[in-house]
Parts: C-alpha cells; sequence; structure tokens
C-alpha cells in the first residue's frame, strides 16, 4: 500500500522502516499536512503520528472526501484520538507497543484485501458516526431508473447530478448508463479509463453463461467489479453504457439474460450497502430499458413543462401501462405505475410547471388512466453558461451540484434546495447529510427561482 507518512520524531523515522519492512511503500513522511498535499502525492493512506505532527481534522476529512484512508496514533488525552474514535477511524494509543503496532499491520492488511471500505469512511469522516447510520437506515428507494419520454429534457443530467448528490452525501451510489443508444454518461463523468461497461458486461455474462459458469455471477462480484470507483469521490462507482454500433448485437438478442444482469446490478448495489440508479432511454420497448425499468423501485420520469413532452408522456404511460396489462392486468399495471412512478419537472421557470402539470393530468383522464402523480420533482432553469461547463469543461467538479458544494455560487443555490428535494422522495434523509456537508443553500434567506430573494 502507498502510504504518506504524518510525523517528524523518533516514533514516526521507526514507523518508517518498519512500513517498508511490511511490505508498504512509503512515498514520502512530512511534519505537517494540508489538503493541499493531497494533489502533490499520489497516496492510498495517511498514517498520521499525531504528537509529531500538525494537522487538523478538517484536513482529513478533505482527504477522506477524495477516498484516502486514514490510521491515527494518537495519546489518551489527544484532541485527534477523540476524533478519530468519534468517527470510528482506526487508531492506536502512543506512543505504540509493540501489540499496537501490529494492531495497526492488521488495519492495514485488510484495508488493502479491500475490507476496510474508503466509502465507509468518507461518510464516517465527512457526516460522523450518528449521520452516517441515519443514512444507512433510512433508505426509502434503493433500485432507481431516471427516463424520459424523449430527448432533450436533461435526464442524464438530472441522474448524473441525482448520483452525485447523494455521494456527496454520504450514500455510496451505483450509477448505471442503461440507456440502449449508446448515452453520454461516460462523457458527464470525465470517465478515460473504465473497468468495463455495460455492453462489455453482458457479453462477459453471457460467455459465462454458454460455459456453466455462474458462481460468480451469484455471488455478485462480478457485478460490482464492473462499477469503475471515482477516485475523488469514494462513494460513487459508475458503469458507463453500451457503446456498440451494432444494432443487431446478439447479446440484445437475449432477452432473458438481460433482464438477469440488470437484476443482478440492482441487488449488487442493494447487497453493497447502496443505491442503484440506471439512466434509461427512452424507448421503453428496449430490452434493456424495459429490463431496467420493471426491476426497479422508483421510476423518475424526466420532462420539461411544454406541450411535446406532456404530450409524449402522456403516450409514455399509456403504453406502458398497456404493456404491463397484457401481462398482469389492468389493475395490476395500474398499481405498478402509480406507486413507482415519479415526475420531474426540470428547466422550469417559475410555476409555469403547474399549469404544464394540470394539463397531463386531464389528457391522463381522457385515456382513463387514473394516476396521483404530483410533481415530485421541481428542478429550475440553470444559467446556460454553467450548463455549458458542467458538460464540455474537462473538471469533473463542474457537474452542477458538486460546483455548488465546492463554490457556493449563489445561481446554483435554488438548483441544488430542488435536486435534494427531489432526491429526498428516494432516500428521506439525505437533506440532513446535505446540510452535513453544506450542500444546502442557507435557510435564511428565502430564495426566489433565479436565486433572488
Amino acid at each position: 500500500m502507498q502510504v504518506l507518512l504524518l510525523g517528524a520524531g523518533t516514533v514516526t523515522s521507526r514507523l518508517n522502516m518498519q512500513l517498508a519492512e511490511q511490505g508498504h511503500s512509503v512515498i514520502a513522511q512530512i511534519a505537517a499536512f494540508t489538503p493541499q498535499h493531497i494533489d502533490l502525492f499520489d497516496f492510498r493512506a495517511l498514517v498520521v503520528v499525531s504528537p509529531e505532527s500538525s494537522v487538523s481534522p478538517e484536513s482529513l476529512v478533505k482527504a477522506a472526501e477524495r477516498g484516502k484512508l486514514i490510521f491515527v496514533i494518537a495519546g489518551v488525552g489527544d484532541g485527534m484520538a477523540s476524533w478519530a474514535n468519534g468517527v470510528g477511524v482506526p487508531s492506536i494509543a502512543y506512543p505504540p507497543s509493540d501489540v499496537d503496532i501490529n494492531k495497526l499491520y492488521e488495519e492495514m492488511r485488510r484495508a488493502d484485501a479491500g475490507n476496510m471500505a474508503a466509502d465507509d469512511q468518507y461518510r464516517r469522516a465527512v457526516l460522523g458516526s450518528d449521520m452516517s447510520a441515519r443514512i444507512q437506515s433510512g433508505m426509502a428507494v434503493r433500485k432507481i431508473a431516471i427516463t424520459s419520454p424523449k430527448g432533450g429534457t436533461g435526464k442524464t443530467t438530472v441522474a448524473v447530478n441525482l448520483a452525485v448528490a447523494l455521494a456527496l452525501s454520504g450514500i455510496t451510489t451505483y450509477l448505471v448508463d442503461a440507456d440502449g443508444n449508446a448515452g453520454a454518461l461516460q462523457y458527464h463523468m470525465r470517465m478515460e479509463r473504465v473497468n468495463t461497461t455495460m455492453i462489455g458486461l453482458l457479453r462477459r455474462e453471457i460467455a459465462k453463461a454458454n460455459k456453466g459458469v455462474m458462481s460468480d455471477v451469484a455471488s455478485g462480484a462480478a457485478y460490482l467489479n464492473a462499477f469503475t470507483p471515482l477516485e475523488n469521490l469514494p462513494t460513487l462507482r459508475v458503469l458507463p453504457g453500451l457503446i456498440t454500433d451494432d444494432l443487431g448485437d446478439e447479446v440484445l438478442q437475449q432477452e432473458g439474460k438481460v433482464a438477469e444482469v440488470i437484476q443482478g446490478l440492482y441487488e449488487a448495489g442493494v447487497a453493497a450497502g447502496g443505491v442503484v440508479i440506471m439512466d434509461v432511454g427512452i424507448n421503453p420497448a428496449h430490452v434493456v430499458h424495459r429490463a431496467a425499468l420493471k426491476a426497479a423501485e422508483g421510476i423518475a420520469i424526466v420532462i420539461k413543462p411544454e406541450i411535446p413532452d406532456l404530450a409524449e408522456t402522456r403516450r409514455w404511460i399509456a403504453r406502458m401501462i398497456n404493456s404491463l396489462a397484457s401481462v398482469v392486468g389492468k389493475g395490476s399495471a395500474h398499481e405498478f405505475v402509480g406507486s413507482r412512478v415519479k415526475l420531474c419537472y426540470n428547466q422550469v421557470v417559475g410555476d409555469g410547471f403547474k399549469a404544464a402539470h394540470k394539463m397531463l393530468q386531464q389528457a391522463l383522464s381522457e385515456d382513463k388512466i387514473e394516476l396521483a402523480l404530483i410533481p415530485n420533482g421541481i428542478i429550475p432553469i440553470v444559467d446556460p453558461r454553467l450548463a455549458a461547463q458542467a458538460v464540455n469543461s474537462d473538471r469533473r467538479e463542474d457537474i452542477l451540484i458538486w460546483r455548488y458544494k465546492k463554490e457556493k455560487l449563489e445561481e446554483l443555490g435554488p438548483f441544488a434546495d430542488s435536486l435534494l428535494g427531489f432526491a429526498s422522495h428516494f432516500v428521506p434523509a439525505v437533506r440532513e447529510g446535505a446540510s452535513r456537508i453544506g450542500l444546502l443553500p442557507s435557510p435564511t434567506k428565502k430564495r426566489g427561482w433565479f436565486g433572488k430573494g
């Protein structure tokens, strides 16, 4: 493991040699640590010898935010020991005995073997143990499909920002590009190297099935390993999409296997304690889309409050109900859609969405579709300059919700507040976690749609 060792005394110097003997690589030993050192050194773990170094808990939180593992050596009355114990960071006594040192090595071996998760340490260090526990236990909907009845509604933008918002708030989030038309999620996330893609995973699992090799699939390891973790946000993992020019690709003809893989991705993410978000294409008849929608616990339909979007949403819902009704009956089809669908109006100006929503309800009633749909999400329009930078810059942190956390741009305040309101329909405790990390606008001043009081 690559270690940044923090301290300048005799204990630190002795530990430097001992870590090397244990097979670890000490890339540097420094006396003081600030967030700037995170980019200066390439390390996975930070070992802090508190009495012999200068570091603040705030700096360690910044390191945890970037997915660095933290180990602390501190005296009983040391404030650093209290902080480490309070947030669940591994710590041993100072000066350490041989038993203590062996305990440190054991913790580091656990981390090296993948038994100490960076996402869990992120949650504990950034939110605190109490908030971490509430976040983990308060998830109402863990399998989420984000879709739209037509292109150009900002579906992928909502999916990406929702995933980043949940991840920043301490929720381990698995983001999947399940758009059968080769979605753009990989570009939104600025991912150059990935473990695999959705089409690659499908091909691999079909090859395994043909050979009768299913143990890896059954354990869920194959699905979790398909996701690519983000170094600068350890609570977010991404699986890019169906990048193929072959619309008749063999894997897309095997509907049963496609459904098994989609279900496996959902189940693996949930079993690992996370939330799975699938960015689903506009055609619910596509084999991948159909599987993702069928297995979802929550289906967010992203639309703009405009006539073309309303008309396509009316058709989309009717088509989905009719498709389900042929299998499970009309009543069950209405129940399935009504209990899962959540409307998200995007790029909203003022309160114009109200009239649009009333028109949609009237249109569905004319089709004899009685659904108690409400506007679960009302996302205001964003400054076009910021929206363009969110997609076109070379910085992943320019994604709108991420940028708001880092820069607190006033014009992004209404977007952040509205997005987290939408997220709370899936994870009710998310706003509490978001508030803890400074992701919510200040409640002291009421904002208008355009960030003005």
